[in-house]
């Protein structure tokens, strides 16, 4: 990643797991002046003064995040093939590490896709595209999962604040197939509804997986609260592991009707309390009510 910082420029890239490496470099590396007439989102071959070739970059001169590798050599094509061979080597590691066909498949930078987010529910996907560069390539990513996938629905979950950021609007639209309401997915064993449409970021926190089986491990036979809850992730799993009960509270109705609903599909019996959650901790202060276990997972739509 290229950073635009007062008139200097870092290059910044993780070389292997634990560092990293930065090297400054001089403005006459990266004439801004000159690239600020490119495409928002186009592709650019980074070299440095001395004709040393740095690899081939996303480039957006309007953002603090100036460029991002996509490869280091520079003679790479970036289509629909190459993005193809980064959601083969995802699929491969996801496929080694979770049952079923629920994960995150790429994770932007992780993944070698730096600004792309690709979930995967079974038969369906939701595509972020959070850079500019990123959404100028949406039509090679979706025809990179169509080949390596192929998927019944995609769901475009472009409405990241961080689109705005880029320069570049933010939307929701279906790009194939059909979405008649939640989808089902699996979590370590429990079925959980996902609103892939109107839920928060892509529809599930995905990020949570190994949070939510650490709290089921220590919640049995407990008295649980889950805070902010929105699909009840963490109260439905502690359910499952045995929890003498658990009470899930969010401002938004239709995140408890899905938690509601998780936990039907699960067998296990869950309380829902629609309330802000401030206001409803000071409520239970005063009535003296304890609890086991707190879980506390607030997100960007809370605040």
């Amino acid at each position: 990643m290229l950073f635009r910082s007062s008139g200097r420029r870092v290059l910044s890239d993780c070389v292997q797991p634990g560092y990293r490496l930065l090297w400054e470099l001089e403005p006459r590396i990266l004439r801004l002046q000159r690239l600020m007439r490119r495409t928002r989102g186009g592709l650019v071959r980074l070299q440095a003064s001395n004709g040393e070739p740095l690899g081939v970059a996303t480039f957006n001169p309007h953002t603090l995040i100036a460029a991002r590798i996509l490869a280091r050599d520079p003679a790479t094509v970036i289509d629909e093939t190459f993005i193809a061979a980064k959601l083969k080597a995802a699929l491969e590691l996801r496929e080694r590490l979770y049952p079923g066909r629920c994960y995150r498949l790429i994770h932007a930078e992780a993944d070698g896709l730096p600004g792309l987010i690709v979930d995967r529910y079974g038969d369906a996907i939701t595509v972020q595209a959070n850079t500019a560069g990123m959404d100028a390539l949406l039509p090679q990513i979706l025809g990179a999962l169509d080949s390596v996938l192929a998927p019944k629905t995609v769901m475009l979950r472009n409405d990241a604040p961080a689109r705005g950021l880029e320069g570049i609007a933010q939307e929701t639209k279906l790009a194939k197939g059909s979405l008649d309401g939640p989808v089902e997915l699996t979590e370590n064993g429990a079925r959980f509804l996902a609103d892939l449409q109107g839920g928060q970021k892509t529809g599930w926190f995905y990020d949570q997986r190994d949070n939510r089986a650490a709290v089921a491990r220590v919640a049995k036979g407990a008295r649980l609260i889950d805070l902010y809850c929105y699909g009840g992730g963490f109260a439905v799993a502690s359910l499952r592991a045995g929890a003498k009960e658990a009470i899930a509270v969010d401002r938004s109705e239709t995140a408890l009707e899905l938690a509601a609903k998780s936990a039907t599909l699960n067998g296990v019996e869950l309380k829902t309390q629609r309330a802000e959650v401030f206001e409803e901790l000071e409520r239970l202060a005063a009535a003296n009510e304890r609890f086991d276990v707190v879980v506390s997972d607030r997100s960007e739509e809370h605040t």
